[in-house]
């Protein structure tokens, strides 16, 4: 029964697929919106009756590109997480205020988008676990232990 508990290394490796998973789709995210074109993306949030539609569309595209890119490389995880879910409370909140949370649809109004703000929070609680750019760059030497 012992392979039930988790260890450090299972952890970090979950926390690593998650974090790589996660940060994939934010990232494809932003390059299909990227690439379909930014005045496509503009024309869809307008007409959602979202306030000055080009700079939001920018700030979506390269915040969903950005930060998707930190959190697959593990990279300033923490402050990705936070942003990311700073952005997706935002959009839900353009996109979903007003309506109802449960409605005659099965599931949830906005789940996706609570997923995400969702996860994104877990990873600025959680950080990049071991395996990412960010305890390569910053972990540094483990302390030493002093004599005595």
């Amino acid at each position: 029964m012992k392979f039930l508990l988790p260890s450090q290394t299972s952890s970090s490796r979950g926390i690593a697929f998650l974090r790589v998973v996660f940060g994939g789709l934010v990232l494809l995210h932003g390059v299909q919106k990227l690439s379909a074109g930014q005045p496509a993306f503009e024309a869809t949030i307008a007409a959602m009756g979202v306030q000055k539609a080009e700079l939001m569309s920018w700030l979506v595209i390269w915040g969903e590109t950005g930060l998707g890119a930190l959190l697959v490389f593990g990279a300033l995880t923490r402050v990705a997480g936070f942003l990311a879910a700073l952005m997706y409370a935002g959009i839900w909140f353009v996109t979903e205020s007003g309506k109802p949370l449960l409605s005659d649809r099965p599931g949830i109004n906005a789940e996706l988008l609570i997923l995400y703000v969702a996860v994104s929070l877990a990873f600025a609680f959680i950080g990049s676990g071991a395996v990412s750019l960010d305890r390569k760059l910053f972990a540094g030497k483990p302390a030493r232990k002093s004599r005595r």
